[in-house]
């Protein structure tokens, strides 16, 4: 997915922004152009009314100038106050008149010559009036002379400055007519441009507003709508559901970014649900372990009470029958006949019986509790199972029966020997108490699924396989011909598991018992180290 900052040519954000850039520019050229154009029209506007104002002025100057003439005339023919006071009236409107010409604005320098001009001529003028009754004598002396043409000529001679102002006034009205008509045709030519520059305007934000809906409507909104409702599948945690837009803008980009984030957020989900499965899993697999060492406890204070009860079962016997031999010895110690020997012999055996059920009991309780010292070496099993059958081929051989091993490959192990030794002893013992009494004992050391076993079989009546498993708990006896205290194989089992190994039993071919010592793989695998 590309990063959102990559913004290629399909970019929705960059089609608002060329809309709204190009918007902006058509806006500001079209206000600077409406500017410019209102701004030249002011000034059209302005200096076609300066002229009009200045054609104003010369048109009540130059009209101003023929009244006054005229009641000049009227004032020399009809003497008396009221054609004097009508004169003067007109005198103070032309001086009015001739001051507001010389304070037109003078946009160019040759209306500043202009004003001087028509101010100049009119001070003139204004002599020429206040000297007309003189002039005129000066004419009706002349017609009389010479002449009505000759007075006529002098006439406009002496007339000439009036007639000098009327004509630049004339020129003048004339000129800043022509000039209020062209700057009028200006101020409408400027006022159709911008009615133009108006309309484009109009056409343009008609086409920006038509792009940005079409972008708002056609892309945007959709987007949206599909974003919006991807999330709501999100919220609601359907983490299956995907956005789908087309097109490579922001929208498309940003969908692909919420789908990631389903896809993650589903993993996270799913490898939740594997944990939680797994723990309760675990927590099940620790409530069964839970259950089985309750079970274990509760079995082991089941064999504590039932060890408590066979213990006192068999410590009575052999107590019985050392006090009662002791009884015997001191009512007859008197009598000629009594043999000493034979009442302490007996004694010292069941003694020794009794010494050697308490050293079991106390080896089995260690090793039960994980408190059983183990003194480890690397030793070959077939060495030591080789020194236990010398030490009872001697005895066994004396009753008809035989204790060997078997040849075969070396069986490294890390074991304690003596404790190992007296496992292999244990069962030999067994074999000659609870067998006949030529009793063949075979020894075999060997591999079996890679962990070092030692297998001891005999050529006895053999075991019932229903009654196999109990025979490893204390005081378990099967029906055998042979006395014993029952802690043989449970003294095995123990020194096994003190090993981390076990011992179970299983039929001989022959029909005889065979049980096996399986020690760990580790065992070997250490001492091949």
């Amino acid at each position: 997915m590309a990063p959102i900052d990559n913004i290629g040519t399909h970019s929705l954000r960059r089609k608002l922004e060329a809309a709204s850039w190009a918007g902006l520019i058509a806006t500001a050229l079209l206000a600077g152009l409406l500017l410019f154009i209102a701004s030249t029209a002011s000034r059209v506007l302005n200096a076609a009314r300066v002229s009009h104002e200045r054609v104003r002025v010369f048109t009540q100057l130059d009209r101003s100038i023929y009244d006054l003439q005229v009641l000049r005339y009227q004032q020399l023919r009809n003497a008396g106050p009221d054609a004097d006071q009508a004169f003067e009236r007109g005198t103070r409107k032309l001086q009015d008149l001739l001051r507001e010409s010389s304070e037109l604005p003078a946009l160019t320098e040759h209306d500043r010559a202009v004003a001087l001009e028509i101010e100049e001529k009119g001070k003139v003028a204004q002599e020429y009036l206040a000297q007309l009754p003189q002039l005129m004598q000066q004419v009706d002396l002349k017609m009389r002379e010479v002449g009505s043409a000759a007075g006529m000529r002098e006439l406009r001679r002496l007339s000439a400055p009036v007639s000098a102002l009327t004509s630049a006034l004339q020129r003048e009205i004339r000129a800043g007519g022509t000039t209020v008509a062209q700057r009028t045709a200006n101020a409408h030519r400027l006022i159709t441009l911008a009615v133009g520059a108006s309309l484009i305007g109009f056409l343009l934000a008609v086409g920006m507003s038509a792009t940005v809906h079409t972008l708002l409507h056609r892309r945007l909104r959709p987007g949206l709508v599909a974003l919006e409702r991807g999330a709501q599948s999100f919220a609601q945690g359907n983490l299956d559901y995907r956005i789908e837009l087309s097109d490579s803008d922001e929208l498309t980009r940003l969908a692909a970014a919420f789908n990631l984030m389903a896809q993650s957020l589903a993993e996270k989900q799913k490898t939740l649900q594997d944990a939680q499965i797994d723990l309760e899993q675990k927590v099940a697999e620790r409530t069964r372990q839970l259950r089985l060492a309750n079970a274990k406890l509760s079995m082991a204070d089941e064999r504590r009470r039932a060890f408590l009860a066979d213990v006192s079962h068999e410590l009575r016997t052999p107590l019985t029958i050392i006090r009662g031999e002791t009884e015997v010895a001191l009512r007859t110690a008197e009598n000629s006949n009594f043999d000493a020997s034979d009442v302490f012999g007996r004694i010292l055996e069941q003694t020794r019986d009794l010494g050697r059920m308490v050293n079991d009991l106390f080896v089995i309780a260690l090793a039960e509790t994980g408190s059983l010292p183990l003194e480890r070496e690397r030793l070959d099993l077939h060495d030591v199972a080789s020194r236990v059958a010398s030490d009872f081929s001697t005895l066994a051989n004396e009753a008809g029966g035989s204790v060997s091993v078997l040849q075969g490959p070396e069986c490294v192990a890390l074991i304690d020997p003596e404790r190992v030794r007296r496992a292999i002893a244990a069962l030999i013992e067994n074999a000659m108490r609870h067998c006949q009494p030529a009793v063949k004992v075979e020894i075999e050391v060997t591999m079996i699924d890679g962990r070092p076993s030692i297998v001891v079989t005999d050529d006895g009546p053999g075991i019932d396989p229903s009654i196999a498993p109990e025979l490893f708990e204390r005081f378990r006896r099967g029906d055998t011909r042979g006395e014993g205290s029952g802690l043989g194989l449970s003294l095995v089992s123990a020194l096994m598991e003190a090993h981390g190994g076990s011992a179970y039993l299983a039929t001989a071919p022959n029909g005889g018992t065979r049980v096996i010592l399986e020690f760990p793989e580790d065992t070997h695998r250490k001492a091949a180290a």
